[in-house]
């Protein structure tokens, strides 16, 4: 846990958001256990909690601004090209405008806990042209309570996240000496 903690101690924040940045931007790189280590280090006193939240949800904000301007301008083929990316591209489209379209711009709010369908729900209001005085203060919301569950279940179990390290950390130790 020493050298995760130097990482973050070293890059703190900046990691956290460029982390949450890409995963959603769309590339397949998980926010979630980087954000439940930040977690456990806040606990510890590495980091600042609110401030690993905070740096997740900017990294947030600026991918779901970029979709949403994307999709403004580009339209529905924006739409495509997410789906090639989501889990289920053949309900896709057909799973969120049913969403979207039933509940609105408020589905920002819970959307991004479905796999797939935040950069979807995103675009869609994008698309949809939805002011902005109403797409950023939901974006920013949702954000806050999808980013800040991570964070806060590795504040609670900042012990077995630290016990999963360890573990993970031995156990690379013996794999490197097992090749050698």
């Amino acid at each position: 846990m020493e050298q995760i903690a130097a990482l973050i101690a070293e890059f703190g924040l900046l990691a956290v958001f460029l982390n949450v940045l890409l995963d959603e931007g769309g590339l397949p790189l998980p926010a979630s256990p980087l954000l439940a280590v930040a977690g456990a280090l806040a606990f510890t006193g590495h980091t600042s909690l609110p401030l690993v939240i905070a740096a997740a949800v900017a990294g947030s904000f600026v991918a779901d601004n970029l979709w949403y301007w994307i999709a403004r301008a580009h339209g529905r083929g924006v739409l495509a090209l997410l789906c090639k990316m989501s889990l289920s591209p053949d309900s896709c489209v057909r799973q969120t405008e049913s969403v979207f379209s039933r509940i609105g711009p408020t589905a920002l709010l819970f959307v991004k806990f479905v796999p797939g369908l935040g950069n979807i729900t995103v675009a869609l209001s994008g698309i949809t042209r939805v002011k902005l005085a109403v797409f950023v203060p939901l974006a920013l919301l949702g954000a806050t309570i999808y980013l800040s569950v991570p964070v806060l279940l590795g504040w609670l179990f900042h012990d077995a996240v630290k016990s999963v390290l360890n573990t993970l950390a031995q156990e690379c130790v013996r794999a490197t000496f097992f090749l050698i």
